[in-house]
């Protein structure tokens, strides 16, 4: 291809997700009701860095810790973490991690002292949608977990599940499978599949966290309808799961604020 080619290409390509961003900026707005200064609605986070550590003994490492340190997580290392678990690693805006179809229906909430955030992997940075502190707010009576400094929310996007594609990949298999397939066994399909995409996320911030000599615990148990509440969101969106990440405290005094 002709290097003007490539140059329009990457300048169409620019364009269409600076609309997407414009559009996503707009929601988050109108959701949490509030219209910060331009300049800090949006935060880049720096380029992710490479770990010097293998695959096998970050499966080695792999652990769920509830002990957390209240050191706030660098810019970097929460860059390392975000892109393991939703980066862009292909010019075409694949990930990191699979999603079922391609929906990429899991959207990340990044929980901190300074308020809510959610991560937006086509801008690699975050999107600034409240000050408040809800960390509390992922877990049920434990302290230790809620004092993480950074909690990540995985939620289920149901309606980018809903595609052209999909329908036609579902009607493909009505005409293929022997089994009767009703839409009740269509969504409980879609919903399996949300599962696992939200699934594998989780799994990579744990070997991010490990490769990191950082500490990390997901749970499925939190006041699903308070947290909901709190993000505002619709109701086409569900929180699969929580995740808790900080680093490791340095001693027992380390947990006290």
């Amino acid at each position: 291809m002709p290097f003007d080619k490539v140059i329009q290409s990457i300048s169409s390509l620019r364009e269409e997700i600076s609309g997407e961003f414009d559009v996503l900026l707009k929601e988050m707005s109108a959701r949490f009701g509030m219209k910060p200064d331009p300049d800090e609605i949006f935060r880049p986070l720096p380029e992710p860095q490479g770990l010097s550590i293998s695959l096998m003994q970050a499966l080695e490492a792999r652990r769920s810790e509830r002990s957390f340190s209240n050191e706030p997580l660098s810019d970097q290392d929460l860059s390392n973490i975000l892109f393991a678990a939703d980066g862009i690693n292909r010019k075409n805006g694949r990930r990191t991690t699979p999603s079922a179809l391609d929906w990429q229906d899991t959207e990340i909430y990044v929980l901190k002292a300074n308020g809510i955030w959610r991560w937006v992997p086509e801008r690699r940075g975050l999107i600034f949608c409240a000050r408040e502190d809800i960390r509390g707010r992922t877990c049920y009576a434990q302290p230790t977990v809620a004092r993480a400094p950074v909690q990540l929310v995985y939620v289920s996007n149901r309606s980018k599940t809903r595609s052209t594609f999909t329908d036609l990949a579902e009607k493909v298999f009505t005409k293929i499978s022997r089994d009767v397939w009703t839409e009740e066994k269509i969504d409980e399909m879609r919903v399996r599949a949300t599962h696992i995409n939200a699934g594998a996320k989780i799994e990579a911030v744990y070997l991010a966290a490990a490769a990191m000599d950082m500490a990390c615990v997901s749970r499925t148990g939190f006041p699903t309808d308070e947290l909901e509440r709190l993000l505002h969101l619709t109701e086409d969106e569900t929180i699969v799961a929580c995740q808790s990440l900080g680093y490791r405290p340095k001693s027992i005094l380390d947990h006290i604020r």
